[in-house]
């Protein structure tokens, strides 16, 4: 309980915008499930909490002292922070499902996937402002940059592994041989090099204007 409201006291304002803003997201399923007598995107509930995962851990590895936390802890929650990190973008990807809705249904849940869409998307450019500060302290800010531009390309890259291949974080424990395998084939496939790059730069672009807004 004190680890969750340290991390949540160390950026107080953004972590109540996002509070509320979860409370709205739930209600709208709510409303949704309340009109349609159906369960039928609860799923976001799940991918939202997913999204969370990468900012909670870069929150974390933010405040950690590099002095009091050894090299090896902060490596493993580095790798960990990379798998999890593509799942904040992935939720706008939910946005195919609406082909299964029509009507006033239609517009409902347009706003409810968007709305998740725009938390998640959200927590994964504050992720990545957290990484690119601690990257600050440790090399310039030219790498750091270029870093992060690599960082989005793979996220595109997991976009595309979930979305397309559909595995999730947890396959690399759960599945780990068929994974790899998959990876390796998508690694070489130019349909996957493609969809990572156009996701990539999308992410990338989104982060460069997040962060320009937010420094004046």
């Amino acid at each position: 309980m004190n680890f969750a409201l340290k991390l949540y006291h160390q950026d107080k304002k953004v972590n109540q915008t996002l509070f509320l803003y979860i409370i709205y997201c739930l209600s709208l399923l709510l409303i949704r499930a309340k009109i349609t007598q159906s369960v039928y995107l609860f799923f976001l509930i799940w991918n939202l909490f997913l999204a969370f995962v990468p900012y909670v851990m870069s929150s974390y590895f933010q405040s950690l002292d590099a002095k009091n936390n050894s090299k090896l802890k902060r490596y493993a929650l580095l790798i960990i922070w990379l798998l999890f990190i593509p799942n904040s973008f992935y939720i706008i990807t939910d946005l195919v499902h609406l082909d299964n809705s029509d009507g006033f249904i239609f517009w409902l849940d347009l706003i409810i996937i968007s709305s998740y869409a725009l938390i998640g998307f959200g927590l994964g450019l504050l992720s990545l402002t957290h990484f690119e500060k601690t990257l600050q302290t440790i090399i310039s800010k030219k790498y750091a940059s270029i870093t992060l531009f690599c960082i989005s390309f793979l996220c595109g890259f997991g976009i595309y592994v979930g979305r397309i291949l559909r595995y999730n974080s947890w396959d690399i424990i759960s599945n780990p041989f068929d994974l790899i395998v998959d990876l390796f084939t998508a690694a070489t496939s130019k349909t996957s090099l493609f969809f990572s790059i156009q996701f990539g730069i999308f992410i990338y672009f989104a982060f460069l204007i997040k962060k320009n807004i937010t420094s004046k």
